[in-house]
């Protein structure tokens, strides 16, 4: 093959992978908005301050905690948890498609959210039960779901899970970690929503985001 030809395929798969992250971007949080209307009987809040914050949020802690625990657990058992194959980033711990897949996970929180504070009263360990549901509903439905959707357009994993009780599409051991992070971040979340209009705020966390890609 000539370095034309290759150059040619490498743009032509480039393409391709950001094809399938806008469309992921747009599928699946569309498809959390009907769900969540449903589950919430019609009434689902739309404030799009509110939106850009949570997805700015998750977009920022999420390549972080990625970065900081897949690590930690290679030094612990001596292999990861899980390696991105499509633009990896920082020893393939996190990707560059976070961009897309984190923000668009953010938005789908956003309603999700809103679903689960219908289910539980307001007190101290409210967080805490979302936390628990959302660690598992993030591996076990949404990396599933995303996996397979990466999987059926571009014939390979978005992010490979080295253990393999899931066929590889998530693991049963990220949870414990999941629901750490989230609950962190729902902390993070609740002090920073009454900030929420000020468009800075989502904009800075977002930028901070960018910048944590641009180092690895």
């Amino acid at each position: 093959m000539s370095d034309i030809q290759a150059a040619a395929t490498e743009g032509l798969r480039f393409w391709q992978i950001a094809a399938a992250g806008m469309s992921f971007a747009l599928l699946f949080p569309s498809i959390s908005f009907l769900v969540n209307r449903r589950l919430c009987n019609g009434v689902l809040k739309r404030d799009f301050p509110g939106i850009m914050l949570l997805a700015s949020l998750v977009f920022l802690l999420a390549i972080f905690c990625e970065a900081t625990f897949n690590p930690i657990y290679e030094h612990l058992f001596d292999e990861k948890l899980w390696h991105y194959r499509f633009w990896p980033l920082h020893d393939g711990n996190i990707s560059a498609l976070a961009i897309l897949v984190w923000t668009s996970y953010g938005v789908h929180l956003y309603f999700l959210n809103q679903t689960l504070n219908s289910w539980f009263i307001p007190n101290n360990r409210r967080n805490l039960f979302k936390a628990m549901i959302i660690g598992v509903e993030a591996p076990l439905l949404w990396e599933v779901l995303g996996n397979g959707y990466f999987l059926l357009l571009l014939n390979d994993y978005y992010a490979y899970y080295l253990p393999g009780e899931v066929f590889h599409l998530t693991s049963l051991r990220v949870i414990p970690i999941y629901i750490v992070c989230i609950y962190l971040g729902l902390l993070a979340y609740d002090r920073l929503q009454r900030y929420a209009h000020h468009l800075w705020l989502s904009a800075s966390l977002f930028t901070a985001g960018l910048v944590f890609l641009g180092v690895g």
